[in-house]
Order: structure tokens, then sequence, then C-alpha cells
């Protein structure tokens, strides 16, 4: 079965998760044997302290003895967070970015929702890329785009090669369906839309 890897970050909000797990989720019933896609989370800790107060259990721990499998992998995902809930602790850990540089060597998806575009700035691999983050609040986020040496756009979903980012909340169900229409077809991800009731 094929496979996309979800990061978690104590921190993490909740809206930039839940797309990837309830489309795919979806899809595993709707889409038919040959569509199939699992969802698999991963973190440096037992236990994710969400933005809002929820509580996650990653599938699969990082230790340092431990390594992740890439090959097994179609996409990365990593949903954004608050800094306040310690979101970008995790990112600055070099297992993490050493994760994320490998699915880029591989030219396997990658996608940063919103803030989370800076952790993929903290691997190093936004140098040269088109990208966008969140860009509101004096546009500090989007700022630091700079300083990882990427070029900047104040655009919702920006996708350089195989690497997606996107500007807030609000787009992570859009790219949980560009990636379902990517991995699968877009006849397939048509009909997991309308029967979630977008149209």
């Amino acid at each position: 079965m094929r496979k996309i890897l979800v990061f978690l970050s104590n921190g993490v909000e909740i809206l930039e998760l839940a797309p990837f797990i309830d489309v795919f989720g979806w899809n595993s019933i709707i889409g038919g044997k040959k569509n199939l896609i699992e969802v698999e989370t991963f973190s440096l800790r037992e236990n994710i302290k969400c933005t809002w107060t929820l509580q996650i259990k990653p599938q699969i721990i990082i230790s340092n003895e431990e390594e992740i499998d890439i090959d097994q992998y179609e996409a990365l995902v990593i949903p954004g967070g608050f800094g306040m809930g310690g979101f970008f602790v995790d990112g600055k850990n070099l297992k993490i970015q050493n994760i994320i540089k490998k699915f880029i060597e591989k030219k396997k998806i990658v996608i940063g929702i919103c803030t989370g575009a800076i952790l993929l700035g903290e691997a190093g691999v936004l140098k040269n890329k088109k990208a966008t983050t969140y860009f509101l609040d004096n546009e500090r986020y989007f700022k630091q785009l700079k300083n990882f040496e990427a070029l900047p756009v104040k655009e919702r979903i920006v996708r350089d090669e195989n690497i997606f980012t996107t500007a807030n909340p609000e787009s992570a169900l859009e790219m949980a369906f560009i990636l379902l229409k990517i991995l699968t077809d877009e006849k397939n991800m048509n009909l997991i839309r309308l029967n979630m009731g977008y149209n």
C-alpha cells in the first residue's frame, strides 16, 4: 500500500493536520482498492500537545536509533503551528531536517502548510525555490523566507517542482485534495470531494 508521512510537532494546528487524515480516510472507503493510500504520523515525542489543547499520539516515534524508510512514502506533509505552543523547536532537530532533505533528494512530494514552510526553510531546502507561508501578522514569518534564501510569493498555494507551500490553515484542505489528485487522478479526487460535500 502507498503511504504519506505527516510530521507532528508540539503546537501543531489541528485544522492543518485534519484535512490529510480525513481526505485520505474518505479515499480509503470510496476511492477503490487501486487508490488506497495510508497516512502515518511521526514525531520526536510520544505525546503531542496541539495549539488548542488537544493531544495526539503519533504512530511513529523517532528515536536516536530508529530510521524512517523514505522509500515507503510518496509524500511528506508538515502541518504548521504556533511558536507559543513550541512548534518551531522540533524543526531545528537535525534528525527531522535530514528526513526532509532525504524526501527532497528522492524527488518526493514535500508539503509545508502555513508555518510548516518555516521548517522546510530550517532544513535548507527552500534556497532559490518559490515559497509562501503565513504572511499576515506583520509578515514576520513571510520575511523569514528571505533569510532561508527562498523566493517569497504572496499566494495561497505555491509549487516549485516537488515542493508545495501554503499560506494559512484554510489552504490545508485544498492542498489535501491536490495531493490526492497527484497520487490518484482527477476523477477520483472529484469523487472524494463530492462525497465529502465539496463541489
